[in-house]
């Protein structure tokens, strides 16, 4: 009996003292913030899987298209309020496009898949060019510079790759119908800048995939904060979201995100001209991991599925959607 009892107060204080180291743990709390030291760099692969089903006068018109694109990020100054200025170099872009009409590859580590490939010229001239974000500590990108500079450069790289191309002689003529060789370039260097691959919208959203939107509170194991993402399909500016904190081993952060999407009488909002209504409808979800010290993103999936229905003069055309994004390092952060 004596021996039950004592058992019995054994199990009844393993028992409190696992509830409250339990309940102290949940309850444990800390500030998720970016914040990544003076010359730390990191290179990540951000890839992008669109497939898109649609019926056009009853036949099926598929779309698939797939872009990897390899950036350095490097962390060249952090202000006195804690704003970072962060250094984002092109490494590497792969693409690939399927179609019923046909499709088109790019490598920029292949130069032979350039031959053929409209955008190819701007692609090669991208590489090794760099831009820089400034990032706020709750994670917000709050300008983007360097961006005409950068464009420069790539229009005078195109401009000496034509050259080699056309040879001497056609060069001159070319010049010759612009007016200058200096006039030649800077109409490149319009076309560049007036490509929606180049919007803002879109290079902030390349590099939203491995800075993400933090709170401005202590959060534990379960909390949710609201924010705002870009999402992969064009015509979505922007969609709110719910961050949830699902984890915290040995030093990196677990979250997921999620969303529900129901939007009527949405038109691309990159476009200047009219563009047919679009009733969206879908959902937005995936997981996050990310470096608890420094706040950087080392690793996302994220998948979006849409149902869309494109409506212009009378006439609805439906649209099944499904985007994938993962992001991944091809070299951990390091400290210099």
């Amino acid at each position: 009996m004596v021996m039950e009892k004592c058992s019995l107060k054994g199990f009844l204080f393993v028992l409190i003292v696992a509830l409250f180291t339990s309940n102290n743990y949940a309850a444990e709390k800390f500030n998720l913030e970016f914040r990544p030291k003076l010359g730390q760099k990191h290179r990540m692969q951000i890839v992008t899987i669109d497939k898109i089903k649609q019926k056009i006068g009853g036949e099926q018109q598929n779309i698939n298209h797939t872009k990897a694109v390899e950036l350095e990020f490097e962390v060249k100054e952090v202000d006195a309020n804690g704003i970072a200025s962060i250094k984002v170099t092109y490494q590497s872009l792969r693409e690939k496009t399927e179609s019923v009409s046909g499709g088109f590859e790019y490598d920029s580590k292949k130069p032979s898949t350039a031959k053929g490939n409209p955008f190819a010229p701007m692609y090669t001239a991208m590489m090794g060019q760099s831009f820089t974000a400034r990032v706020t500590p709750e994670g917000k990108i709050v300008e983007l510079r360097g961006l005409d500079e950068m464009f420069s450069q790539m229009a005078e790289k195109m401009t000496v790759a034509e050259d080699e191309l056309i040879g001497k002689r056609r060069v001159e003529k070319l010049n010759k119908s612009y007016g200058s060789r200096e006039k030649r370039k800077k109409a490149l260097k319009e076309m560049i800048k007036k490509n929606p691959l180049n919007a803002d919208v879109q290079i902030m959203k390349m590099v939203r995939n491995v800075i993400t939107d933090f709170t401005n509170r202590p959060v534990g194991i379960g909390d949710s904060w609201k924010a705002k993402v870009i999402p992969p399909y064009a015509p979505l500016s922007e969609i709110g979201v719910t961050y949830t904190l699902k984890g915290d081993n040995k030093g990196v952060v677990s979250v997921d995100v999620s969303s529900k999407i129901d939007l009527n009488d949405i038109s691309d909002s990159t476009k200047k001209k009219p563009t047919p209504a679009m009733k969206i409808t879908g959902v937005y979800q995936g997981a996050l991991q990310i470096d608890k010290a420094s706040g950087w993103v080392i690793g996302k999936k994220v998948k979006m599925r849409l149902s869309v229905q494109v409506t212009q003069k009378g006439r609805t055309v439906p649209m099944s959607i499904e985007s994938t994004v993962t992001v991944e390092p091809t070299e951990n952060i390091t400290n210099h």
